[in-house]
């Protein structure tokens, strides 16, 4: 988990009634972290435009968001202990947004 949470803020720009696709966006160490969730308990977490994450199924759509709000914190709290580790699987590396050495 990283020390500070995560500050997401919805995109006032859409729609924000209970049946639309709500989306948030933080901006942590360097990295822009996106979440769509649906109304239809379904989500989504991107990383600089790479997608990370998905819930398929939650009980509600807060779930989903705060499942995904999770990854997202542990994604970024591991930044840091990934540096230095080799990335075997050239899939995985290229998810992360590395490249091979």
């Amino acid at each position: 988990m990283t020390h500070k949470p995560i500050d997401w803020t919805p995109d006032l720009t859409l729609p924000t009634s209970k049946p639309t696709v709500q989306h948030f966006i933080a901006d942590v160490g360097g990295d822009r972290l996106e979440i769509d969730t649906a109304p239809w308990d379904e989500a989504d977490l991107t990383v600089n435009g790479q997608p990370v994450a998905h819930i398929a199924a939650a009980p509600s759509a807060g779930d989903a968001f705060r499942a995904l709000e999770t990854i997202a914190e542990d994604f970024e709290a591991g930044k840091d202990a990934r540096l230095g580790q080799a990335i075997e699987d050239d899939e995985v590396r290229e998810r992360l947004g590395l490249t091979r050495i």
